[in-house]
């Protein structure tokens, strides 16, 4: 990146400050009647109004994270679910289709069931997010393709090229949800994507220490959204833009440290006897491991799914870890483990689709910054004494 970039925002103070202050600010004052006159014309560059609609520090962490996605613009929002909530939103409406995988994210899914569907959206799922699964839908009005790339829990990667030319050539959206991955591992606007969305809380930001969300996309689509944005009242806080620029600032050397260590872990308990199956991407043994090389950039992420073979002793296990903590969420510093089912799902039947699809006794891994040895150590005495 060159020094424009890492600034993120050109001209956003006279006096050229090498960190971008916290505008601490709801509104901006205006000298004269006629220089408000003047901003409504739209001939004042750098000028704010009100910071529910624009404020300065936002702005430059958007202008950053389309450095970082490669985008031609990008919007912040309160939350990943405010963020794809404004999307979907934008995109439907009666009787336009959805469709997205049966593993999406519950609150994802929860957002299309229990809202969207009130207004007419109608939802498909799929369980096999393929080109061929989709080439067998008879369905008009699909509006928007869904996913998320590599999805929630079982690190799925399909063939994110395949999937956008059947979006285009069926007049849908291909929305891609790529918090997993970040941008320092994949850019799905460059395959196809028409946006991309982040849960900003993780890796973007990296210190579990704020909620965030993003979209990234073209001029065009950013424009009309952020409108939408504006209305729903779903911008994100002045603090909150400061701490998320000042994350995406170290995001590539760790999801380097992530990824490496991530994948010495992967292929550890890959062979340990008390294991057995392991879901990361960069494991040949994984499904999707030709795509996950095609599309990612030589590194594969922090999260690692696994199973014990002995599923009676799973929750024993979560509890002996003495490094990892037991906490919803992924993608800080921090190390976490958790019995996926019980985090994200305590309330529902084996039976529901939500969870029919997700291996009874999974446990998702996040791997934060500790060296490999000192996670691998942890795990080998947590195993040692289930």
């Amino acid at each position: 990146m060159n020094k424009k970039e890492l600034k993120g925002s050109s001209n956003i103070s006279s006096k050229n400050p090498l960190i971008t202050p916290v505008y601490q600010t709801a509104s901006f004052s205006f000298k004269d009647t006629e220089e408000l006159a003047s901003f409504h014309k739209g001939e004042k560059e750098n000028k704010y109004l009100y910071s529910r609609f624009e404020n300065p520090t936002t702005v430059a962490t958007e202008s950053y994270l389309s450095n970082l996605e490669n985008s031609e613009s990008s919007l912040l929002f309160s939350s990943g679910m405010a963020a794809i909530t404004c999307s979907l939103i934008s995109l439907l409406g009666p009787r336009k289709k959805l469709i997205f995988p049966e593993t999406t994210y519950r609150h994802t899914r929860d957002l299309a069931d229990k809202i969207l569907s009130r207004y007419g959206v109608e939802i498909l799922t799929v369980s096999n997010f393929s080109l061929d699964t989709l080439e067998q839908i008879q369905e008009d009005e699909i509006r928007v393709i869904f996913a998320e790339i590599p999805s929630n829990p079982l690190l799925s990667i399909p063939d994110i090229e395949k999937l956008s030319e059947w979006s285009h050539k069926n007049k849908s959206h291909f929305i891609v949800d790529s918090t997993i991955a970040s941008p320092a591992i994949l850019n799905p606007l460059e395959y196809g994507a028409d946006i991309v969305i982040h849960s900003a809380t993780k890796y973007l930001s990296g210190h579990n220490d704020i909620v965030a969300g993003s979209i990234s996309g073209s001029e065009n689509m950013i424009e009309a959204l952020k409108e939408q944005r504006m209305l729903l009242g779903s911008t994100l806080g002045i603090n909150e833009s400061f701490l998320l620029h000042r994350g995406m600032k170290t995001l590539q050397i760790r999801m380097s440290k992530i990824s490496e260590t991530a994948l010495r872990l992967a292929e550890f308990l890959e062979g340990h006897k008390k294991i057995k199956n392991v879901f990361y991407p960069g494991l040949e043994s994984h499904p999707d491991h030709q795509n996950a090389l095609r599309y990612l950039k030589n590194k594969f992420g922090g999260l690692i799914s696994f199973e014990l073979k002995d599923q009676s002793i799973t929750d024993k296990f979560i509890d002996n870890l003495e490094v990892a903590f037991l906490a919803a969420g992924f993608g800080g510093i921090e190390s976490q483990a958790e019995h996926h089912a019980k985090m994200a799902y305590p309330d529902l039947e084996k039976e529901n689709s939500l969870l029919t699809c997700i291996p009874e006794g999974l446990i998702r891994f996040s791997v934060g910054l500790e060296d490999f040895e000192i996670l691998r150590d942890d795990i080998n005495q947590s195993l040692g004494r289930c």
